[in-house]
């Protein structure tokens, strides 16, 4: 069985339960589909072609956009922190996760093109 028509595959779990999210940038919508079900030995419910179907990556980025995430490139204004000023103005360069001592994740930091960086929850997209 193939998508719809204008949706794209944007991401794809993992697991016994492997479920593909697929969506349409031009209406904005989603949808999840069953693609392989390992707990079931007939392959009733395996989808080969969506399966091993490559994620598309202009599709991915405006899913993530939809869906509010900052990525690289992103223009973005700074609405809250202490170490860069409130209003500032930048493009993200890259997006690092921060760890603790112990190698906990704790934030993602952005790192803007004036050298600063900064907690993504500090920051809007322009």
């Amino acid at each position: 069985m193939s998508i719809k028509e204008g949706f794209y595959k944007v991401a794809q779990s993992n697991g016994s339960y492997v479920t593909a999210t697929f969506f349409n940038p031009c209406t904005l919508e989603e949808y999840s589909k069953c693609v392989r079900d390992y707990d079931y030995a007939d392959c009733s419910r395996d989808d080969d072609e969506l399966y091993y179907m490559d994620i598309d990556k202009n599709a991915e980025r405006a899913w993530k956009h939809h869906n509010g995430e900052i990525l690289w490139g992103d223009e973005v204004k700074v609405v809250k922190g202490r170490k860069v000023p409130v209003g500032t103005i930048a493009n993200v360069k890259a997006i690092y996760p921060y760890h603790d001592r112990y190698g906990r994740w704790v934030c993602d930091y952005a790192y803007l093109d004036n050298g600063m960086k900064t907690n993504v929850n500090n920051l809007v997209r322009m």
